[in-house]
């Protein structure tokens, strides 16, 4: 938790689709002043050339207070700014600030209409705010409503927190052989909330995923952390099974 002395970090979660969006005309252009206010904004645009993208982009997540997130139907349809941006901010515990940039479902999504968001009352920026006064006028409340929520996690007391899952009681053969069955499809979104690298998961046998994730956090004494890693991707049924385990 930030002391009332720390850069706040925020971290723009975005379409490349909606990239005009962060120009020094456009939303990010008004939210900038805040960097006198030791806000720091963090986008892709700030990896160098011959970085590991994937690699620099989890690092900032990780890093990240505050999750700026631009939602249109090309942000909802990304498997990487869903499996990975959103996943990774929820399994951080950033605080996610959503914009509603155009028509999307983002009713489908628990992460979203589970949030305030702006603008509100169902409106979106590029259906609602056509006239550039009233554009104007909604930056300037994102801004000041992204400067209250700074100041309220500046002036919040730091949560006592284990930096370590309990660990899990022995697990019989049958709930892993379970576990891994029932996980299906959903084991790309886990492999990536355990940030286990691309190039490994590459490495793992089709139909066999599941598998291949549980024993990679195995041999690296990481199984303790696949409860909370089946909860971040909506698969607490799961997660229930490994708990309950005697």
């Amino acid at each position: 938790m930030p002391t009332p002395h720390d850069a706040i970090k925020v971290f723009v979660s975005y379409s490349h689709r909606d990239v005009r969006y962060l120009e020094d005309d456009s939303l990010l252009g008004y939210l900038k002043g805040l960097e006198d206010e030791q806000v720091v904004f963090w986008t892709d645009r700030h990896i160098r050339v011959g970085e590991l993208w994937d690699e620099v982009i989890k690092t900032q997540i990780q890093e990240a207070h505050i999750a700026l997130v631009l939602v249109s139907q090309h942000f909802l349809d990304s498997k990487y700014c869903k499996n990975v941006e959103i996943q990774g901010f929820l399994a951080h515990q950033s605080y996610l600030f959503p914009i509603i940039l155009s028509a999307c479902k983002w009713q489908r999504h628990e992460w979203s209409y589970r949030r305030q968001f702006l603008p509100s009352g169902d409106k979106t920026i590029e259906e609602h705010y056509t006239d550039p006064e009233q554009l104007k006028w909604l930056f300037l409340e994102i801004r000041q409503q992204l400067r209250e929520r700074v100041e309220l996690l500046r002036q919040a007391s730091p949560p006592v927190v284990d930096p370590k899952p309990p660990p899990l009681a022995p697990i019989p053969g049958r709930i892993k052989l379970e576990v891994c069955r029932r996980l299906g499809n959903d084991w790309s979104a886990l492999a990536d909330v355990c940030d286990i690298p691309n190039y490994e998961q590459h490495r793992f046998e089709r139909g066999e995923e599941a598998r291949a994730i549980w024993d990679w956090l195995e041999n690296r004494k990481r199984l303790a952390e696949l409860p909370q890693a089946l909860d971040v991707i909506s698969r607490p049924e799961l997660a229930e099974l490994l708990r309950q385990t005697p």
